[in-house]
Formats: C-alpha cells, sequence, structure tokens
C-alpha cells in the first residue's frame, strides 16, 4: 500500500509535467505563424509602397530609406511584357543594426525582386514579388534579431482597394529553426493616403498553411480580419484579428488573437489559446 500511495504523486507530476510540455510545444505553429506572416505583410507593403511611389506613376511619402538602390532590368511597358526591378537594401551586417531601418519600423537586407505587368492605376494591375535563398534578403522587427526569407508572392488588383495576394514556396529560417509557408488572402485597403503608403490601413482576410520549426503541418484559417496600420512602430504586425490554427498530426486547434487586451495597440502583443490555456508571446 505505501508503494501505490508513493507512486500516485509520481505519476500524477509525470501526467501533468507531459500536458504542459504538450501544450507549450502545440503553440509553437501559433508563433512560427506570426512570424512568417508578418513578415509576408510587410513584403507586400513594400510592393505596395513601391509601386505606388514610382517616378512613373506618382510621387509621395515612402517606407523606403534612402540607401535602397532599386535597378531596372526592363524599365519599359511598351514591349508588352511589363517592368522588372531589383530594390537592393544592402548586404545583412554582422553587428546590429544588422540590416537599415525603414519607416514603417522594420529592419531590411538583402535583395527583393518585382516584376509589374503594367502601371499601377491600370485594371488588372499584377506584381510579382520573390526572393530567392541566395539573394540573402532579411527582414526583422528590431536591428538584431533577422530572419533569412524566401518565397514568391503574387498580387492581383482587383479593383482600386482590394488585393488578391497568393503566396507560394515560402521559407523563413533564424536561429529557432525553419518555417515553410503558403498562403491565399484578400487585402481590403480601409484607409487610403494619397500621398503615398504611411498612414494606409487596411484588412486581410483568407487561409493559410504551413511546417513549423518543429516539423509540425499547421493549416490556418482567419476567423477576424486581421488589421495593419502602415505607420513607425505599428506596422511591425497586426493590432487586431483572430486566426485559427489546426496542428494536422494532433488535430489539437489553437486561437491566434493579435489583439489580446482589446485596446487595437500598436505592439507585437499576441495571445495563443489551446485547451482553455493562455499564452502571451511577442511577435517576432
Amino acid at each position: 500500500m505505501k508503494k501505490i500511495i508513493f507512486l500516485v504523486p509520481i505519476l500524477f507530476l509525470f501526467a501533468c509535467n507531459k500536458e504542459k510540455k504538450t501544450t507549450v510545444e502545440s503553440v509553437i505553429s501559433a508563433k512560427d505563424h506570426s512570424t512568417i506572416e508578418s513578415e509576408f505583410s510587410s513584403i507586400f507593403d513594400v510592393a505596395e509602397d513601391f509601386n505606388s511611389n514610382d517616378r512613373r506613376v506618382r510621387s509621395g511619402q515612402t517606407i523606403l530609406p534612402s540607401s535602397a538602390l532599386v535597378t531596372f532590368q526592363d524599365s519599359s511597358f511598351s514591349d508588352g511584357d511589363g517592368i522588372e526591378c531589383a530594390i537592393d537594401f544592402g548586404p545583412i551586417k554582422t553587428t546590429s543594426p544588422k540590416g537599415v531601418l525603414c519607416l514603417d519600423g522594420r529592419y531590411r537586407a538583402g535583395v527583393l525582386h518585382l516584376k509589374m505587368n503594367k502601371r499601377y492605376f491600370q485594371d488588372s494591375f499584377e506584381c510579382v514579388i520573390w526572393a530567392e535563398e541566395s539573394d540573402a534578403y532579411y527582414a526583422g522587427n528590431d536591428g538584431f534579431n533577422l530572419s533569412s526569407i524566401s518565397g514568391t508572392m503574387t498580387v492581383l488588383k482587383l479593383n482600386l482597394s482590394i488585393f488578391k495576394i497568393t503566396v507560394s514556396n515560402a521559407k523563413l529560417s533564424n536561429e529557432n529553426g525553419t518555417i515553410t509557408w503558403q498562403s491565399s488572402r484578400i487585402i481590403d485597403k480601409k484607409v487610403d493616403n494619397s500621398e503615398g503608403i504611411l498612414g494606409d490601413e487596411y484588412s486581410i482576410t483568407g487561409n493559410a498553411s504551413g511546417v513549423n520549426r518543429k516539423g509540425e503541418p499547421f493549416e490556418v484559417s482567419i476567423k477576424e480580419p486581421l488589421y495593419k496600420k502602415i505607420q513607425m512602430g505599428c506596422a511591425r504586425t497586426f493590432t487586431q484579428g483572430v486566426l485559427e490554427l489546426i496542428n494536422v498530426s494532433s488535430q489539437e486547434k489553437i486561437l491566434l488573437d493579435y489583439d489580446p487586451y482589446n485596446n487595437n495597440a500598436c505592439d507585437l502583443i499576441a495571445k495563443a489559446t489551446i485547451r482553455s490555456k493562455e499564452f502571451i508571446f511577442t511577435v517576432r
């Protein structure tokens, strides 16, 4: 009898520790998704900023730093195959800040490529943005913790304020590991600053899927639209929005809330909820 009494607390403690470990590991998908979602949202911001402010269209406020070098491989629409260019933010550095600070509050290094089929304000405007691993494109919310990013984003302008966004072959790597991702999104611009992208606000709906840093596949659906404000310190991630993530192997559901305190704050705070347990974390 004494043996049984002695073993019960040990077994109970083992079960609690195992459940705690499983729960913590389960929310990794939420953290990883928030990181890569924010990064590709910021790639859209770069493309939108460049296209709406390009000298061929109009001139206005821009998030691009003055040091960013734009090189055109094809600079004429008249040949019928659109234009193509590269935006070079400069090489990744070994000391902080490792990238250049842009006017949306994010740090970037390396090269992004853009190809546009026609002028921004024409019907059926399409822009393809991509970075290959050899382009060494890095980005992050501070000057020290930058992630390596590659993949392809296609932006199709449906009307003056609605965009269809498709991301494929996305990969994000940092010291924590590697995330892969793909998504289909609709962006609805709610506030449009006619002088440039700074001051714009938009919402995002749609679905996504990926594999987190632990090799766990996950699926994502947006339950309440993500909301983003293009302002210094605010454009680093979303101020509102709720996602549902499902870890495919366990079928565990996680709610990811970008406004856990219901204050629409320009911070990096999000909350993951699984099995009634809440985890507050900082979006990287």
